[in-house]
């Protein structure tokens, strides 16, 4: 009952039990290692995740939108690593692991700094801490300012909207994953522990056979695996392998690595919006602008599109949320590119992911412009004015 009582939470992570040992950043074999299709960006540091699940808990729910549900019990590490000569991985050091966790029905964030010589970490304190380190990039040194954020921030963007949890969900977890040279698909794994229940609910299940059918299935195939996928989970007959998502996991929705130029640029685009953008602009979230940029979301129902910004235009000439062709009216790029007041995220970045401001601006550009309304008949016009 006293989790939440930073007093009583452990001061060093070594004390936390989830680590074998600090020094070398190794966790317990208990801890299950995920990654996810499209990270949330952090000023270019190398993360490593992971789960604790309780062994006796019940399961993990599968939802079809939003972050997972979870057990009470649970915890989730994310460790950051900063590499001090910027695009040499045998510089990274370890600079903060952050662990959100879920006790009596809610969740709470905490993290933790490390320590010069990379054998401890410790809490920080409820208002967070901001710190700079020494990086040399191309050759040049600089300063890489870091926030460690207060507990108040971690639940601005782990949001009840988001159900909390941002990376363990459907869109990001469907993918493989190397469990030490072992590569299955997350989903697959988590449910051969036991540890995965799907929760089929209708929206579930609508959003599938949508998938299904795009992927090319017909309508009776299509049929025929929805009506398996609802289909009490002990009674459904083992598939491929021998796991119930089998065959099915590759029609679940899933994000797409934002960086991988050979894929499409607008799931691309659409994924980095997703994983950086709507854990606030979603529908019922924290966000205070009305557009909601979910993957799911179809491009048409964002309210993003052509739409006149209700907050700051930045000076902007005509300016829209998204200008379809048209870049340099784009409020949305404009915020995705500058670290100032108006930023987005607002929150955990100090620097702008360039790779990412080059591909919002390539997708807008993409984007069809709105039919230009036809001009008034100058015949007409004339006789009208007589």
């Amino acid at each position: 009952d006293s989790v939440h009582d930073p007093a009583a939470f452990p001061r060093k992570l070594s004390e936390t039990g989830l680590f074998q040992s600090v020094a070398g950043h190794r966790v317990q074999p208990s801890l299950i290692p995920y990654s996810v299709n499209a990270p949330l960006w952090s000023d270019g540091t190398y993360k490593e995740r992971y789960m604790a699940i309780p062994g006796d808990s019940p399961k993990i729910t599968m939802r079809a939108t939003g972050g997972w549900d979870f057990p009470n019990g649970t915890v989730l590490v994310k460790s950051f690593a900063l590499e001090t000569e910027a695009g040499n991985p045998a510089t990274r050091r370890w600079i903060e692991t952050r662990l959100l966790t879920r006790q009596d029905n809610e969740w709470v964030g905490y993290t933790y700094q490390w320590n010069d010589e990379q054998t401890e970490a410790t809490l920080v304190d409820k208002q967070g801490l901001d710190l700079d380190f020494a990086v040399v990039e191309d050759g040049v040194p600089r300063k890489q300012p870091w926030h460690y954020p207060s507990r108040t921030e971690c639940m601005v963007c782990h949001s009840r909207a988001a159900n909390f949890v941002l990376g363990p969900s459907t869109v990001q977890m469907n993918r493989t994953h190397d469990y030490g040279g072992f590569v299955d698909n997350q989903l697959r794994v988590l449910e051969h522990l036991g540890l995965l229940q799907v929760d089929a609910t209708n929206d579930f299940v609508k959003q599938l056979r949508e998938q299904l059918l795009a992927d090319g299935l017909s309508d009776e195939e299509a049929t025929k695996q929805v009506d398996w996928f609802r289909s009490p989970s002990d009674q459904r007959k083992p598939r491929l392998g021998g796991s119930q998502l089998a065959g099915a996991t590759e029609h679940y929705p899933r994000l797409v690595d934002p960086y991988d130029e050979s894929l499409a640029l607008e799931q691309r685009a659409r994924s980095y919006l997703h994983a950086n953008c709507a854990h606030c602009h979603i529908g019922a979230g924290g966000g205070n602008a009305q557009i909601d940029l979910a993957f799911a979301t179809k491009l048409s129902d964002t309210k993003a599109l052509d739409e006149r910004p209700l907050h700051d235009t930045f000076g902007i000439d005509d300016p829209r949320i998204i200008a379809p062709g048209d870049p340099r009216r784009s409020v949305l790029l404009h915020r995705v590119s500058i670290r100032d007041r108006g930023q987005m995220p607002q929150l955990a970045t100090t620097r702008p992911d360039a790779k990412a401001v080059k591909l919002i601006e390539q997708w807008i550009e993409h984007l069809a412009k709105p039919a230009a309304e036809p001009k008034p008949n100058a015949v007409g016009a004339k006789a009208n004015g007589r």
